[in-house]
């Protein structure tokens, strides 16, 4: 086996491959990434067995093979030597040994026997759905397909990954809820302390219909940074989905789904809140950022006041002696009310809001024990916040 192929090409392919490499695995195999070349055609392969990631790319042939690649040192090595030049690999198919050339000099590392890695079925029995770019041209994929914009999904990843719990107590809840509803598609996040909904709205899509799946928190993390635009499929094992499918331009993602039941989140969303605000976003941040330098690092408590053209904020913290309050401006609805927050949770789920051309957020408030919305004034509740309060020491 032996190819050469562009420095930032291969540099931006590894990137790609190293989510789904885990930090130390039982199966030394995994470490790896498996490499074939056919023709100038050359496919990488990842896989954490939850996570596989496959990657396609041209390079200069010259004679074909496959080999497992130690993915760290790979790695490594593509980041010291930068984005310009060409690298050159040369593999021995008997002992799988890598000669690396560069224009500097020569390298030589240990490879794997191919035909040790793992059998991957998700991947090797699915197809990428064909997409002419408006609509999918097989008609037999039915609902079980879904093309997103790349904005939309960098919309519905971004705006709720900062919710996921880290709880693996509560496996539903370290993933992101994607709802289909035909003609759109809403997006959920919570750790039980807040709340991130998101929805993509298209009339002339045809997304699937009363599906929910839980994506785990590493392929959001992943899709909140596409590329290019998605194509999603659902693999299904004895009519039950079990792994989804993206393709997003040369690279393929297939993750398992979280197979847990997520919380009935809507029923924590309040309908009937009668206190309402509409403050600059930017100054309410900074404020926020200030007065956290004075709170417990413990606690990470603040305290909100709202009363009609005006917001307090405070923070303390008794063993350090410490504590601020700033006071902006504001449009304030409603009886005066103080409230307490985590000023960490505030913080993320008013910097996740899109606060269009007036640089504003909208809150609407019940009382100091019920949980707060905020939302963009512009956006309605297509991106919807939900913050917790914190009983007042």
């Amino acid at each position: 086996m032996n190819f050469s192929i562009e420095l930032a090409e291969i540099r931006t392919a590894i990137e790609k491959l190293m989510p789904a490499i885990p930090p130390k695995s039982t199966l030394p195999v995994l470490e790896h990434i498996h490499a074939t070349l056919t023709g100038s055609e050359l496919r990488l392969v990842s896989t954490d067995q939850d996570l596989t990631i496959e990657h396609t790319c041209s390079v200069g042939g010259v004679s074909e093979g496959s080999v497992l690649l130690p993915a760290r040192k790979i790695s490594e090595l593509t980041k010291i030597l930068g984005n310009s030049g060409v690298i050159g690999f040369e593999i021995d198919d008997a002992s799988f040994d890598i000669l690396i050339k560069t224009k500097t000099g020569k390298s030589h590392m240990k490879g794997l026997n191919p035909e040790e890695y793992l059998d991957l079925p998700e991947l090797r029995d699915s197809n990428k759905p064909e997409h002419d770019g408006e609509k999918f041209t097989d008609v037999a994929l039915g609902d079980k397909v879904a093309f997103f914009a790349k904005s939309d999904m960098i919309r519905l990843c971004s705006k709720t990954f900062f919710a996921v719990s880290n709880d693996e107590f509560r496996p539903a809840m370290t993933g992101v809820l994607f709802q289909f509803r035909k003609n759109y598609v809403n997006a959920v996040a919570t750790d039980s302390y807040r709340l991130a909904t998101a929805t993509v709205k298209n009339e002339d899509a045809s997304y699937p219909d009363e599906i929910d799946i839980i994506l785990p928190k590493k392929i959001v993390d992943i899709l909140k940074s596409a590329d290019h635009d998605v194509l999603l499929s659902f693999i299904e094992s004895g009519s039950k989905i079990t792994h989804l499918r993206f393709d997003i331009g040369n690279t393929v993602y297939i993750c398992r789904i979280i197979d847990e039941k997520f919380p009935p989140y809507e029923a924590v969303i309040p309908v009937d809140n009668d206190k309402f605000l509409i403050v600059d976003k930017t100054e309410l941040l900074r404020a926020i950022k200030l007065v956290s330098i004075f709170s417990s690092n413990i606690s990470k408590q603040i305290r909100v006041s709202v009363s009609p053209g005006c917001i307090i904020v405070k923070g303390r913290d008794e063993d350090a002696g410490s504590e601020a309050n700033e006071t902006i401006a504001c449009e304030y609805e409603g009886e005066e009310l103080s409230i307490g927050f985590n000023y960490k949770y505030l913080e993320e789920g008013i910097s996740n809001i899109d606060s269009g051309e007036g640089n504003t957020v909208k809150f609407t408030f019940s009382e100091a024990t019920s949980p707060a919305l905020i939302m963009g004034e512009d956006e309605g509740e297509e991106v919807l916040m939900l913050i917790m309060p914190v009983r007042i020491s």
